[in-house]
């Protein structure tokens, strides 16, 4: 069985899902349409000063939309954009844009009135650190929003094929990157434990074989990921192929992912 060079690090960066492949740009935008609604919702709900700090933290691996809307939703915010890799970022009036390593560097204490991560720390081995410290960047009254995709759906599906390239998509992420995508459904909790108060989440379903956003950016990262579950030999290309014609069965639509958004207040 073909293994991964035990010297080689899991990291997001040199994975298949990294900013230097030839199609990640177009499946960061199939994310944000999927993601952005949630979002914007969340932020919609929050009580914020009227000049409020804002970062957005690894805003690269969403394209850099939120960031963006950000700073129309909030004329007079300061919203700093970071990211471990910025190509993406370029262009987008109004915003601060940062190189940062959120895996290994730091903000001053309570430096923003809200700090925001999404689809970034699921995909970070150092996930947990990184929580506790997004949480001193917010000053006292400010809020912490992560936001992450859960893949809990699609391993609890009956249907075979399905259930099979779900469990490959997870086992892939976990070896080449070090991802957790169960992590998400903890978020609440993860807040609580750090001592944040008026801590809320919202959930929304994405589904395949429904054209929906969801359904696209289930199906570019799964197009994405193909050569990799190959030769990892997680599945074959009558696997790949098999998924690809049950997805396009119109009496096919399963829940395959969630989005998760949970805020807490810095006391």
């Amino acid at each position: 069985m073909t293994t991964i060079d035990s010297a080689e690090e899991p990291r997001y960066t040199s994975s298949y899902l990294a900013d230097q492949h030839a199609g990640q740009l177009a499946r960061l935008r199939t994310l944000e349409r999927a993601f952005d609604p949630l979002s914007q919702a969340v932020f919609d709900q929050l009580d914020l000063p009227r000049k409020p700090a804002i970062l957005d933290l690894g805003a690269g691996a969403g394209a850099g939309s939120l960031a963006g809307w950000l700073s129309k939703r909030y004329p007079d915010a300061t919203v700093t954009a970071t990211d471990i890799d910025t190509r993406f970022l370029t262009g987008i009036p109004g915003i601060r844009v940062i190189t940062h390593n959120a895996a290994t560097e730091s903000f001053p204490a309570a430096s923003f009135d809200v700090v925001h991560a999404r689809a970034l720390l699921c995909h970070l081995s150092e996930r947990e650190d990184i929580l506790t410290r997004a949480a001193t960047w917010v000053r006292p009254g400010g809020w912490l929003v992560i936001e992450d995709v859960s893949l809990q759906p699609s391993l609890r599906t009956a249907n075979p094929v399905f259930r099979k390239v779900a469990q490959a998509g997870v086992t892939l992420l976990e070896r080449t990157i070090g991802s957790d995508m169960l992590w998400a459904d903890t978020l609440p909790g993860q807040l609580r434990d750090r001592g944040l108060s008026n801590v809320g989440h919202r959930t929304l379903e994405g589904r395949i074989g429904d054209n929906s956003p969801a359904d696209t950016f289930w199906a570019a990262t799964t197009a994405q990921a193909g050569p990799a579950l190959v030769k990892l030999e997680l599945l074959t290309q009558d696997d790949l192929e098999a998924m690809a014609s049950l997805r396009a069965d119109p009496g096919f639509i399963h829940a395959a992912l969630t989005f998760v958004s949970a805020w807490g207040q810095v006391p």
